[in-house]
């Protein structure tokens, strides 16, 4: 076979060398082919340890007969369906292939060279691409020190250039969460130039009287709040994600939206997750919550120290090269975590809170492998 043409590199925007790429965990396959019969326990990438429910699987499968047909490119039963559910109008909803890919088309729309987005730091790193792609300015703000956002921090970094706020809560990869009056207290502080993006995508997993972004945009809040339906309902694989702001929001990235950004297997099966989601939700998120409190508490008869969470993982920073050697350990007994380093903080590991069997298996594999290292 001959040998393939390059790229050449002349062809390529020469600043995107300036984007951080994201790095994606080891195939699984990959992994189980290389441990041989050792079961793998993937804890790495925060997704819901639970299928979706029952009735978005019906509608999975229901939904498969018509897939000689393009998908609703307007989503228009799922912005209903969410509208109803949140008291927002659907004309304000935009809902997308992901959150990750909202937040790029939500900098394409909005950032021009020299804006500026202003977000803390460590976290979700999909924000920093989209701005640094836009050729806009990315601008960190330390977080506080327990892993949650130092919104009075961030307020006193905006400028002028400033078109941007994001606020991740509960943070990604920290678990940190902000409360509801300093949230509102902080949007309040903002300059009119300056649009607020707020993303819930653990707002599932948020502890009783936490913020509600959905609730402040029914106030009239001047803001983008986005959510997801990868975490806690068990839709990871099908990508579906949504964000509701001002009105003109959807207007506004019309014109670099795909036409058909979300399947309509995922549509369907999202539109069912909502109906269900009264059902069987409570008891997920109960169960979500206790498990991740179990394992943090292991974690410290373990001799770590990790950050309060208000997500469905924790984060426990050890230093570089002890991250990369206990990273290196779990993985040779077949439990994969997540070092945090793509996200700002090169020290840590993010532990996603599974079942109870996969919590046994996690603090047992972490003990032999502390053990190793000590």
């Amino acid at each position: 076979m001959p040998h393939a043409p390059r790229l050449p590199p002349h062809l390529v925007r020469r600043d995107l060398a300036a984007v951080p790429p994201y790095v994606p965990g080891r195939p699984l396959s990959d992994l189980q082919r290389e441990l041989g019969d050792v079961p793998i326990t993937k804890l790495a990438s925060n997704e819901g340890p639970y299928p979706p429910f029952p009735a978005a699987l019906e509608a999975i499968t229901a939904a498969g007969h018509d897939q000689n047909l393009y998908p609703d490119p307007g989503a228009w039963a799922l912005r209903d369906a969410l509208a109803a559910r949140h008291g927002v109008d659907p004309g304000r909803i935009v809902v997308g292939n992901g959150m990750d890919s909202l937040i790029k088309l939500l900098c394409m729309a909005l950032l021009e060279p020299g804006d500026e987005l202003l977000m803390g730091w460590p976290s979700f790193v999909s924000y920093r691409q989209g701005a640094t792609i836009q050729g806009a300015v990315f601008s960190p703000v330390p977080l506080r020190a327990d892993g949650a956002y130092d919104l009075p921090a961030l307020a006193a970094a905006v400028g002028p250039r400033t078109k941007i706020v994001a606020v991740v809560s509960p943070n990604n990869p920290t678990g940190g969460a902000v409360g509801p009056d300093e949230l509102e207290a902080f949007l309040d502080s903002l300059p009119g130039h300056v649009l607020p993006v707020l993303d819930e995508a653990y707002a599932e997993y948020l502890p009783e009287g936490g913020h509600d972004g959905m609730a402040l945009l029914r106030d009239g809040r001047g803001l983008v709040v986005m959510r997801t339906f990868s975490k806690a309902y068990g839709l990871a694989g099908l990508r579906v994600g949504w964000m509701a702001g001002p009105e003109g929001l959807p207007e506004a990235m019309s014109p670099v939206r795909n036409v058909f950004d979300v399947n309509a297997v995922a549509q369907a099966a999202a539109v069912a997750s909502l109906a269900d989601a009264p059902a069987h939700m409570p008891a997920r998120m109960e169960e979500a919550r206790a498990e991740r409190e179990r394992m943090a508490e292991g974690l410290r008869a373990l001799g770590l120290d990790p950050l309060p969470s208000s997500a469905n993982f924790v984060f426990v920073e050890v230093g570089p090269e002890r991250a990369a050697a206990i990273d290196r350990g779990l993985t040779a007994r077949g439990v994969i975590v997540r070092p945090t380093g793509g996200f700002g903080a090169p020290g840590g590991l993010r532990i996603t809170a599974g079942t109870p069997a996969q919590t046994d298996r996690l603090l047992a594999a972490m003990a032999e492998v502390l053990e190793d290292l000590a």
